[in-house]
């Protein structure tokens, strides 16, 4: 790699000295010492600490598009640092690899955050792909066991570059999943799981920035009202989100506008239906939700 190839990588990953910098800085400010362990239940005690009700996921993830809502019939697209839609100007998100869904990467995800949450992020941690399958809800046998696995592989076969203009800066290259390790049973089936994730996932966290989803509910709502969940408790008081870009959220390639209206109707009766917001209406292609009261 020639010396402009090399200066244009560490622009665009963030590994230059600056955005190292501006990393630390910004840590610094919301009280987290860039050099110490970070364990997100002590880092953040009153919101994540020992709540094993929810569920937790980084703001400039949830109005994104990195979950898709795509037709689960549907090939999944490969992505090559691609630009994703991102619901904040500010925030821009690069992606390469498989495309995740809502339907099955995005719990997937929030469940291993979960069994990490009381290790420092960079340290492993084990579970079981029964535990796995059965803790987002999915019916234990070889069908959602294989699914899982596949989950796992998507969310270490990516990286993702964030880029917040007005907090962090550049997050640098996070794979979803940093690392795993598989640990066979007797017959060779791979039954248990040994994982790492990015420690620099925490500047996605730091300041409270993460959004806490009532676990019990969120991993009941279809693919869609999983979305729309997620940009409405990503906000204290959410703003009126248009149906063109709470389609370009969803990564829904759904061409027929009176369709998807059909399919966002829906999806807002079931975000009522689980409490996660005590309105939610189509009004002149604008959605217009108020977030339910929550404990947290």
């Amino acid at each position: 790699m020639n010396m402009k190839k090399a200066a244009k990588f560490a622009n665009e990953a963030g590994t230059g000295q600056l955005d190292r910098a501006q990393r630390t800085a910004y840590l610094n400010s919301k009280g987290i010492n860039p050099g110490a362990q970070f364990q997100l239940d002590l880092v953040f005690p009153e919101t994540i600490g020992d709540r094993e009700d929810l569920r937790h996921i980084p703001n400039d993830y949830a109005r994104s598009s990195i979950f898709t809502a795509r037709n689960k019939r549907a090939a999944r697209r490969n992505f090559l640092h691609e630009k994703l839609f991102h619901y904040n100007e500010f925030v821009t998100i690069l992606y390469t690899g498989i495309e995740l869904r809502a339907e099955d990467d995005e719990i997937i995800w929030l469940q291993i955050l979960n069994y990490g949450q009381r290790v420092p992020l960079g340290d492993s941690f084990e579970f079981s792909i029964k535990d796995l399958v059965s803790d987002v809800g999915w019916h234990k046998n070889g069908r959602y066991y294989d699914k899982a696995r596949e989950c796992i592989s998507r969310l270490k076969a990516n990286e993702v570059l964030a880029l917040n203009s007005k907090a962090y800066g550049k997050s640098g290259a996070i794979s979803l999943i940093q690392n795993y390790e598989v640990i066979n049973d007797a017959e060779g089936t791979p039954t248990e799981y040994r994982v790492w994730i990015d420690r620099n996932l925490i500047l996605l966290f730091a300041g409270n920035t993460f959004t806490s989803h009532a676990w019990e509910m969120y991993r009941e709502l279809s693919p869609v009202a999983r979305r729309m969940a997620d940009y409405i408790e990503s906000h204290k008081h959410p703003y009126p989100l248009s149906l063109e870009k709470f389609q370009q959220m969803c990564g829904s390639t759904d061409a027929s506008i009176t369709s998807w209206r059909q399919t966002v109707k829906k999806a807002c009766i079931e975000v009522m239906q689980k409490k996660v917001a005590v309105n939610a209406a189509l009004v002149n292609d604008q959605i217009i939700t108020q977030r339910a009261l929550t404990a947290f």
